[in-house]
């Protein structure tokens, strides 16, 4: 069982991240896949592909892999470059899929398929307050913004997933200093120092995994404020976060209409919150899986139809106190 990391090639923020970290040393060549060139770390089961493309159109990379070495995937994380509008300097991290988009099935313009997600990987509310960390030792801050992103984009895989990156425009993606701060992430995240690693689930007791608040964030923008407030401020595990763009729903035109148990607003809301939910579940065996909701994104009667679908999929709703 092994940890992927991928590089991918033609992309600037990917490739300094992946040389910062063959740079920390460790590192064994092995027989190349797809002719990329494959290391495989001394001091833990960690393998670091070099894949030759692009990836969010690539699909299976995790099975991919598998059969070119003879290895089980347990976990993938890419590393990559994030384009923003705005341009800041930033760095980022999230899980993957493409929650809420419709036709349901069909493939999404950033790769995977519309409506469906990859399990989150456990280590994302962990690697993210390691980001913070890692950003300060390398005075990043205040230049470089540090925030998640909701659930989005490509590709499809079977194990659990997440995207580590560098933003947000090409002036930063090849910025030695951010890749460095990544690479002590996953230097002291995965134990390639010698340490235990950081936000594995399955070194978890079955009391602890019990024990453990699981974060769904459902609504809010794109970069999700709300919900990283919650993972700065507690220890709780995350799984996957939900922007409001994902959740179309459109009221019932009935004015005597309950929200409270009138029939459920048409949209893609429902499916995207079911599915979401399940992929977490998954992901975090045992765990105590809540949602967060930004509930000022919301008007009244969304937020009231939107606990009364999690109360049915037995999610309870929390406030930051209740991830402590």
């Amino acid at each position: 069982m092994v940890t992927l990391l991928i590089v991918s090639a033609p992309d600037i923020a990917s490739v300094i991240q992946g040389n910062a970290l063959l740079a920390r040393g460790g590192w064994m060549p092995c027989k190349p896949i797809e002719d990329g060139d494959v290391w495989q770390h001394e001091r833990a089961d960690v393998c670091l592909w070099w894949f030759g493309d692009r990836v969010l159109m690539e699909d299976h990379l995790d099975q991919r892999f598998s059969n070119g070495s003879n290895r089980v995937v347990e976990e993938v994380i890419f590393l990559s470059r994030h384009y923003a509008a705005s341009a800041r300097p930033s760095l980022t991290l999230h899980v993957i899929g493409v929650p809420g988009e419709t036709p349901l099935g069909e493939i999404a313009e950033f790769g995977g398929v519309k409506g469906e997600v990859v399990l989150p990987n456990p280590r994302f509310a962990a690697w993210y307050r390691l980001m913070c960390e890692a950003a300060e030792h390398h005075q990043l801050i205040p230049e470089f913004e540090l925030t998640i992103e909701t659930t989005h984009h490509g590709p499809c895989l079977g194990v659990p997933t997440m995207f580590i990156e560098i933003g947000s425009s090409e002036s930063h993606w090849g910025r030695t200093d951010a890749a460095d701060a990544w690479a002590d992430v996953m230097e002291k995240g995965l134990g390639l120092n010698g340490g235990e690693g950081i936000g594995n689930w399955d070194t978890l007791s079955l009391e602890q995994r019990k024990n453990a608040k699981v974060m769904i964030g459902v609504g809010g923008g794109h970069y999700a404020p709300r919900h990283t407030d919650v993972l700065r401020k507690t220890n709780c595990w995350a799984g996957h976060q939900l922007a409001g763009y994902a959740l179309e729903m459109h009221k019932p035109e009935d004015e005597s209409w309950n929200p409270d148990d009138g029939e459920y607003p048409a949209g893609a809301w429902q499916h995207s919150i079911r599915v979401c939910v399940e992929s977490t579940r998954l992901a975090f065996p045992d765990g105590q899986v809540m949602a967060h909701l930004d509930r000022k994104s919301f008007k009244g009667w969304q937020r009231r139809v939107i606990k009364r679908w999690l109360n049915e999929l037995n999610v309870p709703v929390g406030r930051t106190v209740d991830f402590e």
